[in-house]
């Protein structure tokens, strides 16, 4: 098949989260099967166009404007134009909902437009505690109508499907369930072959790694260390990702602030290449992921991938990953007494965090990249064949 991506994240010049991380591991996997597959993404710089990894990538500049709406609009009409000037015919066109990259090019569309819904804006805001104020229905209504145009609607999780069809009145049936996926491969081998950094070897810690912001919960973390540090003295904390702040502080100084003596057995990090961040991964104890509401996690199968114990939220897509007591625990979102406690008892539990780790490893397989890109294409081609049946073809 002939395939295009939008998506603005694509690494590495542009990765940003999960959206970058699906992109770039499913494109890998389709060319891998001999498949054609172009991705247009966004960049800072000129236009220009490449071979990486067996797909074609094509740079599209984003401009940095004032209001967001009107940026993406922009964006969103040169990624209609790029693919019109692409000199091939593709069978489908995939992009996520988030960012509303296909509304131009849905109101028009040559090809199939398939939605992936990753997290919609709103979803977002809500978790953030925000609401929609000023011009903020606008992004939510691009990108209802550009999924709301599509010829097929999937997600990763029941969770977010179930959520989004709740909101834009979609009848939850007709979105298609198919799982995120990890080159799991390529996580074992850069989480195995390079060292920590020097001032974390021998060191004993749990990990947190994604943004620090409040809907991944890094606040209830917060709340929950000073009970795990007291009963684990020689324990620590590393942080990996970008400070998108909490209640109009940085995260970093939130915890500074509610953990005072304790700000000492911190680690942070910035964002990471998965080449530096998947050997700290891999020498944790343990993996804490505490979001109030995730629609999957990649964060969450590639620690399990390595083999490492997760804590992660329940009611939401972390439980449509883990079984509680198999593959990882789950613990209530928001709650950050249950959260210690539940930490504390995993971590006093050496033959049980052994136990999990292999059940991680295991349960991580599901999430191949390889296994889940052959239900891709069969829900492509089942897209493609009807969109020729309406046509005549």
């Amino acid at each position: 098949m002939n395939i295009c991506f939008f998506s603005q994240e694509y690494p590495p010049e542009t990765h940003v989260g999960g959206i970058g991380t699906y992109t770039y591991n499913m494109a890998g996997a389709l060319a891998g099967l001999g498949h054609t597959v172009h991705v247009i993404a966004s960049t800072q710089n000129a236009d220009n166009s490449y071979e990486d990894n067996g797909v074609c990538v094509h740079r599209v500049r984003i401009f940095k404007m004032k209001l967001k709406e009107l940026a993406l609009f922009r964006y969103s009409c040169s990624v209609a134009k790029k693919i019109s000037q692409i000199n091939f015919r593709f069978d489908i066109v995939q992009s996520s909902e988030y960012g509303s990259e296909a509304f131009c090019f849905s109101l028009k569309k040559k090809y199939p437009l398939v939605t992936r819904l990753a997290t919609p804006f709103f979803l977002i805001e809500e978790m953030n505690g925000k609401v929609f104020l000023g011009p903020r229905p606008l992004f939510n209504w691009m990108e209802k109508t550009q999924t709301l145009r599509s010829d097929s609607i999937f997600t990763s999780t029941r969770a977010m499907a179930n959520a989004v069809a709740d909101k834009w009145g979609i009848d939850p049936s007709g979105v298609e369930i198919i799982p995120n996926s990890v080159d799991l491969s390529r996580v074992i081998k850069l989480g195995e072959n390079k060292p920590v950094p020097g001032n974390l070897a021998h060191m004993d810690y749990v990990l947190y790694f994604g943004r620090l912001e409040e809907r991944k919960g890094v606040h209830i973390l917060t709340e929950a260390l000073p009970s795990v540090f007291k009963q684990f003295p020689q324990l620590n904390a590393v942080l990996v990702g970008s400070d998108i702040g909490f209640q109009g502080l940085p995260m970093k100084e939130y915890m500074k602030q509610k953990l005072g003596g304790y700000m000492g057995r911190v680690i942070f990090f910035e964002n990471l290449r998965h080449e530096d961040l998947f050997p700290i991964v891999n020498s944790a104890r343990m993996v804490v992921l505490p979001s109030l509401w995730e629609a999957f996690g990649f964060v969450c199968v590639e620690a399990m991938a390595l083999g490492r114990p997760v804590i992660a939220s329940s009611g939401s897509g972390f439980a449509e990953i883990i079984e509680d007591g198999i593959s990882g625990y789950l613990v209530e979102p928001g709650k950050s007494g249950l959260l210690a406690e539940k930490m504390i008892t995993a971590l006093k539990d050496r033959e049980g965090l052994n136990r999990i780790s292999e059940g991680a490893k295991k349960r991580a397989q599901d999430f191949e990249v390889s296994k889940v890109a052959l239900r891709l294409l069969s829900y492509y081609e089942r897209t493609r064949d009807a969109w020729l049946r309406q046509r005549g073809n």
